[in-house]
């Protein structure tokens, strides 16, 4: 979900002043939030889709029953995977009229946010709650920034999620096996186009999906030590495994839905449960999408690890920040942040949103297994952070990575996307 540029930033600051004067309000406003009351929250993310709503709501009516007399402002704000509520937030922020907590990546985007004095220091309250003790260390070292906690975590999401359709599998005689690898998967793709259905369904509309499925296969194909190796400049866009990552990217984007660049993360994966096609790669809150859609697990839509050499784990977290300076309501602020740390409201938010709990304590049992199985998976596999959500690095990188994506998308060049990463690595990192 993409950081945004400059230009964009600047161009957002002329809607700030219509943004601060609905104090927030948004048309995406789920069920369940108000204005008036004796005191007032507002929160900004981009969760608008349904399954993202409800999960949402789950969090809002949790601080509300935590806080008596407290009215909600939902400001969320839809499109653009991202980009958009971080643009309308980037005008707020350059405005001085902040929402009371927004949300955010941590790591890499939480540095951005950080390195521009924007969000509170929560050491303290970390500290005070030990929190840290209450979650797996990959979780609570991400949402440091040299050794200082800045946002609360709320689920963790694993971004290299294959989906895929029982049905349309079945009929091309195809199986696709996660230790397979990527030349594994390429050739069970072909057989499903030879059998006259289309092999992927994509939804690139914002980038970041066509983003998350190239890391995907750049990390299968160089391993989980070499992507990490990647931000601390120990391995290189220019090695043979990205090479060969960007001719496999090349030759699933030829085997997608043709119209993929005009529908978005969450049509794709719907168009692949409806039997459209066999594939869709998608971080897994397109589970909670696919079944607030009704659609049956195991039936409908099934899944597998993005295949490669070895468990991955790709980790996109979700958590909120409250800003270092004018903050409008300080006390409830903090019962939000208290609340998104509960164990029973982060396991009612993950049924909603297809995560898994941040902390260790959460009751999971009652959850999907699909979740069952990705939380195993995350205490046993290779844990890595998505450069496509922007936490493996800051702001910049990502939106460089992101738009030499798109400019792949288009070119095909694999030197031209090279050529931008290995500068980026060598100026940006």
């Amino acid at each position: 979900m993409r950081a945004p540029n400059k230009l964009k930033i600047s161009l957002a600051v002329t809607a700030a002043a219509s943004l601060i004067a609905a104090t927030g309000c948004s048309a995406n406003q789920p069920a369940g939030s108000s204005a008036g009351g004796s005191d007032k929250l507002e929160i900004t993310s981009w969760w608008t889709s349904g399954s993202e709503a409800d999960a949402l709501n789950v969090l809002i009516d949790g601080v509300k029953a935590s806080k008596a007399g407290l009215a909600v402002d939902n400001a969320a704000v839809s499109g653009g995977g991202g980009s958009n509520a971080r643009q309308a937030l980037a005008a707020r922020l350059q405005a001085g009229s902040p929402p009371d907590s927004w949300q955010v990546h941590p790591a890499g985007q939480l540095k951005s946010y950080v390195d521009g004095g924007q969000v509170a220091d929560l050491t303290e309250l970390w500290t005070q709650n030990d929190w840290a003790s209450q979650m797996p260390k990959d979780v609570a070292e991400a949402q440091q920034v040299n050794g200082k906690y800045y946002t609360v975590p709320i689920g963790v999401h694993r971004g290299n999620v294959l989906w895929t359709n029982p049905a349309v599998l079945s009929k091309a005689n195809v199986k696709i096996d996660p230790a397979g690898g990527v030349d594994g998967l390429i050739s069970s793709l072909k057989q499903v186009q030879a059998a006259g259905a289309t092999p992927v369904c994509l939804g690139d509309k914002d980038i970041f999906a066509s983003s998350q499925l190239l890391e995907s296969i750049i990390m299968s194909r160089a391993g989980a030590d070499n992507w990490k190796k990647i931000f601390t400049n120990e391995y290189s866009f220019d090695a043979p495994e990205v090479k060969q990552a960007l001719e496999d990217y090349k030759t699933i984007l030829s085997l997608a839905n043709k119209d993929h660049s005009a529908i978005t993360w969450d049509e794709a994966s719907k168009k692949m449960a409806n039997g459209a096609c066999a594939v869709n790669l998608m971080g897994d809150w397109a589970y909670g999408e696919l079944v607030n859609a009704k659609k049956k697990p195991g039936t409908d839509f099934a899944w597998v690890t993005f295949p490669g050499k070895e468990d991955i784990f790709d980790y996109v977290g979700d958590g909120f920040s409250i800003p270092a300076n004018n903050i409008p309501h300080a006390e409830a602020a903090n019962a939000w942040l208290k609340t998104l740390m509960d164990p029973k409201v982060q396991t009612d938010f993950a049924a909603k949103k297809g995560s898994i709990p941040a902390v260790k304590s959460a009751d999971i049992s009652g959850l999907s297994q699909y979740q069952q199985e990705a939380a195993k998976s995350f205490a046993s596999a290779k844990v890595v952070s998505s450069l496509a959500h922007a936490q493996a690095a800051g702001a910049e990188f990502a939106q460089t990575y992101a738009d030499a994506v798109s400019t792949f998308n288009g070119s095909g060049n694999a030197d031209a996307f090279i050529a931008s990463m290995t500068q980026a690595q060598k100026t940006q990192l």
